[in-house]
């Protein structure tokens, strides 16, 4: 069981480099972008990886550089609700160089705000 769930671990954080990721949402801060291969799409429900490109390096609580983060999200259309159970931070932009830091969740989803890149996303992906 421990050499499925490390390669699992694996195959979801080496998957940068055949990502296609398509740009949804820029502001001066911040480009986000979405993978265009769905991980999963089930009953409206829709799992894919997310990507955020800093214009600027970011600090994390350790004190260490991120220019990007990687977000394995989840999309639930019919309620309109987002969550990520992973994020993955890495000191080059689209998710390139070291890993800087790595975080699992439980999935919690939470209502997505009118006008955000949430939303935008949304309307892109939910038909």
């Amino acid at each position: 069981m421990k050499n499925l769930i490390v390669f699992i671990s694996l195959a979801l954080t080496g998957y940068v480099a055949h990502a296609e990721w398509k740009s949804y949402a820029k502001n001066a801060e911040v480009e986000e972008f979405f993978d265009s291969a769905l991980i999963s799409k089930d009953s409206g429900k829709i799992k894919l990886w997310t990507l955020s490109n800093y214009a600027a390096p970011l600090t994390t609580l350790e004190g260490k550089e991120i220019l990007s983060e990687k977000s394995l999200t989840t999309l639930d259309c019919s309620t309109q609700k987002i969550g990520a159970e992973k994020i993955i931070k890495y000191d080059k932009k689209l998710a390139q160089g070291v890993v800087v830091s790595e975080m699992e969740t439980a999935l919690r989803l939470s209502s997505i705000r009118s006008g955000s890149a949430d939303q935008i996303l949304k309307e892109k992906l939910c038909h």
